[in-house]
């Protein structure tokens, strides 16, 4: 880790046996999850979600993200309050069946069915918003980190609410039926997975006063802010008010993809290092991508349609940018909390403020 990081306390003996298990739990659903996603399209009943579309990248969430934000989740907020842990547990135990009945949701039409089988999954992002908001606002007192912590707890459960009217087929306020998927898809991945990658590279940043610091307490701002920005451009139906949500959104992630190699440069271990690499520059890429849409939106060029931004941005934010930086972050937050390393850590060229690239 970065010199003078914040650095988790040693675990006992106890806690230790508690984070393997909850890793080869977590490890176990989303390996499982995986192999469900995979052959879910060519499942020969009802009407799956064709292989590469946005209702199979959506799924990639629930079925293998989120067992795995939930594992990096449960490291993060051990300094927080534990009395609320046991939700967190009981979602965590809960997340594997909720995400098969959003699968099997897919299979069917918006409609009463489908809209009951994703009962579940907001059932259990309301499970890990009270057991983790507390605790979230208690992480190492009054860090930056909390905050995005907070947002994930708190976004998640509107991300449901979101999936829940678009199973069901209701688009409030004239939406389109996309543009309210669109909004489930995007409070899952930017409001939840991102806010918890943004605590993860907070808290390995150096503690004492640096640009890095301050850039990743403006990028924190930015992509809290920009989320709901954008959402309100979308019911207001504002080009202006989405091309200012999504630039504060590209701007806070390129500022996070900054931060994100700085993490990285440290990592001892090229597996995590290269993880982490991988996911800073998707989210530069996919950002980029984003940024390029929503000027051409605002100026009435379709230089990127919907369907193809969503795709590829999809693509790499999904596996690219989040997948690898879940990896990353547990892998070195797992590793080292194990065996809590004695020798001084590597410092990132970019931890202090008089060096440069």
């Amino acid at each position: 880790m970065i010199q003078g990081s914040h650095v988790m306390p040693a675990p006992t003996t106890s806690r230790s046996y508690e984070a393997r298990t909850g890793s080869r739990w977590s490890v176990t659903c989303a390996v499982t999850g995986a192999v469900l996603w995979l052959v879910g399209p060519f499942v020969p009943a009802g009407s799956p979600p064709s292989f590469g579309s946005i209702e199979h990248i959506f799924v990639f969430m629930p079925l293998v993200i989120a067992p795995l934000a939930l594992l990096l989740l449960s490291v993060l907020l051990k300094s927080g309050d534990p009395s609320n842990a046991g939700f967190h547990r009981s979602a965590r135990r809960a997340q594997p069946v909720a995400a098969v009945m959003v699968l099997a949701s897919f299979f069917f039409p918006n409609g009463t069915l489908a809209g009951a089988l994703t009962a579940g999954w907001l059932v259990v992002a309301v499970m890990i918003a009270v057991g983790g908001a507390r605790r979230a606002t208690l992480v190492l007192g009054g860090h930056r980190a909390k905050v995005s912590l907070l947002a994930a707890h708190l976004f998640l459960p509107v991300g449901a609410m979101w999936l829940l009217l678009s199973r069901l087929g209701v688009a409030p306020r004239d939406l389109t039926a996309l543009t309210v998927f669109l909004a489930a898809l995007h409070f899952h991945f930017s409001g939840f997975t991102l806010q918890i990658l943004i605590a993860a590279v907070g808290l390995q940043l150096p503690a004492r006063p640096s640009w890095l610091a301050v850039l990743h307490r403006r990028l924190v701002i930015g992509a809290v802010a920009g989320i709901p920005i954008i959402a309100a451009g979308n019911i207001g139906h504002s080009p202006l008010l989405k091309f200012l949500g999504v630039s504060t959104m590209v701007a806070s992630t390129i500022a996070l993809a900054i931060t994100s190699a700085a993490v990285a440069w440290s990592v001892p271990g090229p597996a995590g290092r290269r993880m982490l690499l991988a996911s800073a520059a998707s989210i530069a890429v996919g950002m980029v991508l984003a940024a390029v849409y929503g000027v051409g939106e605002l100026s009435g060029r379709a230089w990127i349609g919907i369907p193809r931004m969503v795709a590829i941005h999809g693509l790499l934010n999904a596996f690219g940018f989040t997948l690898c930086g879940l990896l990353g972050h547990l892998r070195l937050r797992l590793a080292d909390g194990a065996s809590q390393v004695s020798t001084p850590p590597p410092v990132s060229p970019l931890a202090d403020g008089r060096r440069s690239w």
